[in-house]
């Protein structure tokens, strides 16, 4: 399925042979005056306008907010005012986190119509450094599932192919920088929720080391954390210095780097033994096509002079490890307020139910049990310095393929996303980093991404390595062919 808009769409401002600007770029030529804030935002208005009917990507929509916000950014640059990282630069919210003064639904039907009085901690950082909020993108409700479909928003669909879905829960976000709607986007990652995404939609996305992201709360035992989605590594590790720049609230925090992020990616890694597998740590399905996209990443990876060795995963007792894990995983649904229950999506129904019926000692054990059994892995790291896997085993699902057979199994909807996140979910449970860059040309034009999944607090080696190979084998000048852009 394609659509045309409706009328003829420029490029975003500064295109160039090399592609869309990144979000770096564009923050450079605001800072000179090259180029208005409020310029580089009404195009990007102008083309969610134009594409987002086709992708739906984003619920709400701030245009005069952003659009007094870009003012005031000029403003302070034609007053030499000391400007965030990002300064002018559009973005948009995933519809799970809190923007003061906005509501939040959390793609749910249930929820009621709450104003948000703060910012997320996260949030908070990325307005600090600068940027325009133009609005919410959409996820799935609650951010559950590994597609981004919903009663409240609809279906979200790639801009490869709108029969297929961006990935969840950051597919809105996904779905709107890969289209050009925006250079950059708010995104979560609790199982891979920003790398796969990222992976089925041909950008950047990272999930940082356990803590360097700060937070309102310890969700998810760590699991999970924000970030953002991107078409290039260095914007990605801008943003790692913007989140890591905001004071913590918690009592955990990073470790410094030896280095700023931006930094690293800019930097040669050196020579590095690179682990490969294309099998997750439990049985799976694999497509032959992520498989055979896989060995190709680790072949490129070879040619710049790493040592690549093909490596095994421990292995998890995957029905153990599943209750376990979705113990924990439950209270993600269980926790959001909502005004309605017989409103909120089966899945998650069977979610919070499940949950409230979870004692105390029983979801302690679980905590206890999938660490035990989790640290496991943590030994691949002692003889490699990244591991290497395809992003997802699986090709980006088609519309209304998770929720099939749901009616007479619940659980169905959760078993299928577990499938399509078994090689990102070890890199949340363990806490270690791990970026997903459309590294490989895309197979029945459709993209899949390669994963780097590096040691404890080694967020500088998996940038390194990911800016080297998107300087020896660059992808920003792809485009998605599913819309005419």
């Amino acid at each position: 399925m394609t659509t045309t808009p409706d009328r003829a769409l420029p490029d975003p401002i500064g295109t160039t042979d090399l592609g869309w600007p990144s979000a770096t770029e564009l923050a450079a030529a605001i800072r000179t005056g090259e180029v208005s804030s409020r310029e580089v935002t009404e195009r990007c208005l102008e083309r969610i306008d134009a594409i987002n009917p086709a992708l739906n990507a984003m619920c709400t929509l701030r245009p005069e907010e952003a659009l007094a916000t870009a003012d005031a950014v000029d403003r302070a640059v034609a007053n030499g005012d000391e400007l965030g990282p990002f300064a002018g630069v559009p973005t948009a919210i995933k519809d799970l986190h809190p923007v003061q003064g906005w509501e939040l639904c959390s793609a749910s039907e249930a929820v009621g119509r709450v104003v948000m009085p703060n910012d997320a901690v996260a949030v908070r950082a990325l307005r600090n450094a600068g940027f325009v909020f133009v609005g919410s993108t959409t996820s799935p409700e609650f951010g559950t599932v590994s597609v981004t479909e919903s009663t409240r928003h609809g279906v979200t669909r790639s801009p490869w192919d709108t029969d297929r879905s961006p990935g969840g829960s950051s597919g809105g976000a996904a779905a709107a920088v890969a289209s050009g709607m925006l250079p950059i986007a708010h995104g979560s990652d609790g199982a891979g929720s920003i790398r796969e995404p990222a992976s089925f939609c041909g950008l950047v996305g990272m999930k940082p080391s356990r803590g360097l992201v700060p937070g309102d709360a310890l969700w998810m035992e760590g699991y999970a954390t924000e970030g953002v989605l991107t078409r290039t590594v260095e914007d990605t590790a801008a943003a790692l210095d913007a989140f890591a720049a905001e004071k913590p609230v918690g009592w955990y925090r990073h470790p410094a780097p030896p280095t700023s992020y931006r930094a690293a990616a800019q930097r040669d890694p050196g020579r590095l033994r690179i682990g490969f597998s294309t099998r997750p740590a439990f049985p799976q399905r694999v497509d032959p096509a992520a498989a055979a996209m896989g060995r190709q990443a680790a072949e490129l990876v070879a040619s710049l002079g790493h040592e690549v060795v093909e490596v095994d995963i421990p292995g998890l007792d995957q029905e153990w490890f599943q209750e376990k894990f979705e113990i924990i995983y439950a209270t993600g649904s269980a926790d959001v307020d909502v005004v309605d229950e017989d409103r909120v999506e089966p899945l998650n129904r069977t979610l919070r139910a499940a949950s409230r019926r979870t004692d105390s000692l029983t979801y302690v054990r679980a905590v206890a049990d999938v660490q035990l059994q989790a640290r496991e892995m943590y030994p691949l790291w002692d003889d490699v310095d990244i591991l290497l896997t395809p992003t997802n085993p699986v090709l980006s699902p088609g519309e209304g393929a998770l929720w099939q057979g749901q009616d007479a199994d619940p659980w169905l909807p959760l078993r299928r996303a577990e499938e399509t996140a078994s090689l990102t979910v070890m890199a949340n449970v363990l806490g270690l980093p791990a970026i997903s860059v459309p590294l490989v040309e895309h197979t029945n034009g459709m993209p899949l991404g390669t994963q780097l999944i590096g040691g404890n607090n080694d967020d500088c080696t998996v940038l390194a390595l990911a800016g080297q190979l998107e300087r020896a084998f660059p992808w920003r000048h792809r485009r998605p062919a599913g819309i005419p852009l």
